[in-house]
């Protein structure tokens, strides 16, 4: 099983990034950075208005639902894009250097292991100056031979997955055929991105809800990444 495989690209926040965070609310030093950006503009909101007015239409529409927000709110929509990914960038790096964000349990012996087999990139929809910063941190660039995040510009939300826009950056960059690469991620979307590039996928579910989410069936299915070994 597996052996066909020669590329395994892996998802971060979720797959081997713990960036929940461990306080009572996940994630919620993205939501500080978020108000943060917010009190720039003199806006106040709670996390319940976050999610449904800002985070909802984001992962639904993308730009369109920050321009949807932006003119709700009556804000410049380049310029409140661009504050509010240097105040997330910001805080998310500052979150994994305070210990905040960590590695998910095993998960750097799970890369180390894999790097000794198979060619590893990273594709996630975090910004690249994260995952440069994370990689560094944790001292997991070695294992890499490649690996993107996404641009800090508005337009670049529509290469996020399940555009399957950096998955097919890596198979050509590393030369690959797409029966020979599998995904890695935590996320239906990063599914259903593998899929539209035409490559397996393992989703890492410890739920039924999340694997009812799913558009399109995972090749495997996981509860965390040490059961990776098992199935590549």
């Amino acid at each position: 099983m597996g052996t066909r495989y020669k590329v395994v690209l892996l998802d971060m926040d979720g797959t081997f990034l713990d960036s929940r965070g461990a306080g009572e609310i996940p994630n919620e030093w993205a939501y500080e950075a978020f108000k943060k950006t917010l009190q720039h503009y003199g806006l106040t909101l709670t996390i319940d208005e976050i999610n449904k007015l800002f985070l909802a239409p984001l992962h639904a529409r993308g730009e369109e639902g920050v321009l949807n927000f932006c003119h709700r709110f009556g804000l410049d929509c380049e310029k409140f894009w661009s504050r509010r990914e240097k105040d997330v960038i910001e805080a998310k790096i500052t979150a994994i250097r305070t210990g905040v964000i960590k590695l998910c349990k095993g998960s750097e012996e799970v890369i180390r292991y894999l790097s000794t087999r198979f060619y590893l990139a990273v594709v996630s929809d975090s910004q690249q100056a994260c995952v440069n910063y994370a990689l560094e941190h944790f001292n997991l660039q070695p294992y890499f031979a490649i690996w993107y995040g996404r641009r800090s510009e508005l337009k670049s939300l529509g290469n996020r997955k399940p555009n399957p826009f950096y998955i097919n950056k890596v198979l050509r960059e590393l030369n690959a055929h797409k029966e020979e690469a599998i995904l890695v991620d935590d996320s239906p979307v990063g599914v259903l991105a593998a899929h539209r590039a035409g490559i397996d996928s393992v989703l890492i579910c410890s739920n039924d809800e999340k694997l009812l989410k799913c558009e399109q069936k995972p090749t495997f299915l996981i509860r965390n990444l040490n059961e990776l070994k098992s199935v590549l």
